[in-house]
């Protein structure tokens, strides 16, 4: 086994920023997959073999699956912490039997759930929140800009925290936090100044409700937005359309046209393709604003940006409170270039589409000890001792001596603590090793009978084996005829087994058109995607290719239709 290879690639930065999005391949997708495949997996038991499995009784049981993965993945064994985190402070994931993947993007918990347990524990009753969010409604780019003004002591120290953990300077970006992501998508979307810049391009192979409301308000304001293209089956950027996009209106001698706003995610949500930073470059070169959009990184990730080179003038990233709880919790934050900022706050009022949309939110620990005083975890040497003062309802968030702190409840943000403990190497080698292998065990499983021709029960779309790619993954399954199984079945199947699949959609598919080779189509396709997250382990992604094998049986599809069609027929009856 070639150990030093597999150390290169398990180093390897997740998101491919050095790879330039114009240069040109002399292997194709597949080949370069296959290569790097089995370079990876030289040793590995069924992977390598290229084993059919054509029955869910045929798999091999999850102590044989898990030693071809450390064959394959052998650092994966090094990533150990992650399961001791995860039995310690994340109890929930395990003992709720329900594998909790991550959906709606970057959701890092600021909070774990042995944190939530203590602080509840020490309240005189259990709270369902370690946060009270208050709403509030601007109605302007300046006063939006200027609530930093108003922090309390502890939305000041959260502020440090959260921006310290996305790797931003807090002299260069302000900070906001929102109702979720889809909410500073609107804001962005009511305050930018597109009247001066009336474009709106986005890059984005999968509908993506918060991208969709974005391009909503724009219309409503005159905009025609645009989006890049992408190619079939591996959903790459269509990279000569979209270059020509950012760059077209230069002509020699005349002024410029005006540019707007390029909204960017480095990775597919849905697909795990990776976009090169050079694009954030090439749109800043030619006079774009630039939203970077973190929602498909996963933790740390952050950290390989390098934002003092790119410097996007807005981020939009979101943060949950516990990881693994299903009611919605936390919050959405936006990060506005201070440089940029103008391109916000010169949008007139009557120019708004929805005043509602201009929500923000503060937040609080929802968490009184019995004496009303709440402890803050003291990040410098100002060791002072305060007594809560109560204002309209509300209290002052002081900070006390350490050796009372026993009696108190203490705010921690542990699962930013946590990600920086495992670092960007190890989260990064354990998020591959699993994706890697979900992918080709997905693949390895075939309908029975089709000697002569294979019939595989999963096809997979966007990239397969490519190292650089992220940890999601989008597919759809086959039954023994060639007919798709709906998405939507799969995701309410799944449920039922308390597996978190669900049905996404991509789009802006470029296909070729087989009447017309000159033409091509766009394609819209229903898939089911998988998204792994930092707390995902193998156990996971094992249930995952269980229950996907499933569909291996004729008879599984077929009765749930029946009790589909059973339920409709006494809806109709009642």
């Amino acid at each position: 086994m070639n150990s030093q290879f597999i150390q290169q690639a398990s180093e390897a930065c997740f998101n491919g920023c050095c790879s330039s999005p114009f240069s040109s391949h002399s292997m194709s997708q597949k080949q370069e997959e296959e290569l790097e495949f089995s370079v990876i997996t030289s040793g590995a038991l069924f992977l390598t073999q290229k084993s059919k499995f054509t029955s869910q009784d045929s798999l091999p049981h999850l102590r044989t699956s898990f030693y071809d993965l450390i064959t394959a993945f052998p650092d994966y064994l090094q990533t150990n912490q992650a399961d001791h985190l995860r039995s310690t402070e994340y109890q929930n994931l395990s003992s709720s039997g329900h594998v909790s993947l991550n959906h709606t993007g970057q959701l890092q918990p600021l909070f774990s759930y042995s944190q939530f347990r203590e602080i509840s524990e020490s309240a005189s009753e259990l709270n369902p929140s370690l946060f009270t969010l208050s709403y509030k409604q601007v109605s302007s780019g300046k006063e939006l800009l200027s609530l930093g003004n108003e922090e309390s002591r502890f939305q000041s120290r959260m502020r440090r925290r959260i921006m310290g953990f996305m790797n931003l300077e807090e002299s260069e970006y302000h900070m906001i936090l929102t109702q979720d992501r889809s909410s500073a998508f609107k804001i962005v979307a009511e305050l930018y100044s597109f009247k001066k810049n009336p474009n709106l391009l986005t890059v984005y192979n999968y509908e993506d409700e918060a991208v969709e409301e974005m391009i909503r308000i724009s219309e409503k304001k005159g905009i025609k937005p645009e989006s890049a293209e992408f190619s079939w089956p591996n959903t790459e950027i269509v990279s000569e359309k979209l270059k020509r996009r950012i760059v077209r209106g230069k002509r020699r001698g005349k002024k410029e046209d005006k540019r707007g706003l390029f909204v960017f995610p480095l990775q597919s949500l849905v697909t795990g393709a990776s976009y090169s930073y050079s694009w954030m470059s090439l749109a800043h070169e030619n006079e774009w604003h630039v939203l970077l959009d973190t929602s498909a990184l996963g933790s740390k990730d952050m950290e390989t940006l390098g934002l003092s080179l790119f410097q996007p003038d807005f981020l939009i990233c979101s943060f949950t409170e516990v990881l693994g709880k299903y009611d919605s919790s936390g919050f959405g934050c936006l990060f506005v270039k201070k440089s940029s900022s103008l391109a916000l706050s010169e949008e007139k009022p009557e120019l708004i589409t929805n005043p509602a949309n201009l929500t923000v939110v503060k937040a609080e620990p929802a968490w009184i000890s019995k004496n009303d005083e709440i402890t803050l975890e003291n990040d410098s040497l100002d060791h002072v001792d305060h007594k809560a003062a109560s204002t309209s309802g509300c209290y002052e968030i002081v900070e006390i001596e350490s050796s009372v702190k026993q009696d108190k409840a203490m705010v921690e943000f542990r699962g930013l603590d946590h990600a920086d403990s495992l670092g960007l190497v190890l989260i990064s080698r354990r998020s591959k090793s699993l994706t890697l292998w979900l992918v080709r065990a997905l693949t390895s499983l075939q309908h029975p009978g089709c000697h002569q021709t294979e019939m595989p029960l999963v096809k997979i779309y966007g990239p397969k084996t490519k190292r650089s790619r992220g940890p999601s993954i989008s597919f759809n399954i086959f039954d023994w005829q060639g007919e798709k199984v709906d998405p939507l079945m799969v995701e309410r199947l799944a449920e039922k087994e308390k597996i978190g699949l669900r049905c996404a959609y991509l789009h802006k598919i470029r296909i070729r058109d087989k009447r017309r080779s000159d033409e091509a189509m766009s394609l819209r396709l229903a898939v089911v995607s998988v998204r792994l997250g930092f707390m995902t382990n193998f156990e996971d992604v094992f249930r995952v290719w269980e229950f996907v094998s499933k569909f291996l049986d004729v008879d599984f599809v077929e009765k749930e239709k029946w009790r589909k069609k059973a339920l409709e027929k006494n809806q109709i009856i009642a």
